[in-house]
């Protein structure tokens, strides 16, 4: 199976457009910005790794009955 099957597009968007923000809010010395951003930007990939391996644990299960 490629690579490119198993990435998903929106998540790297949104991440993508968080890290120029939080690359902007540095640049333009917003440090309350800069901090917001990058707890939300750390929140929101926790969030996805945490859904994703508990999606990975169900796929595993239904895969193997089958």
């Amino acid at each position: 199976m490629p690579v490119i099957d198993k990435i998903n597009i929106p998540d790297c968007l949104v991440i993508i457009g968080l890290v120029v923000a939080l690359i902007l809010a540095i640049f333009y010395e917003q440090n309350e910005l800069a901090m917001s951003i990058a707890s939300g930007l750390l929140g929101y990939i926790g969030g996805n790794i945490k859904t994703s391996a508990t999606t990975n644990r169900r796929n595993d299960k239904n895969e193997s009955v089958h």
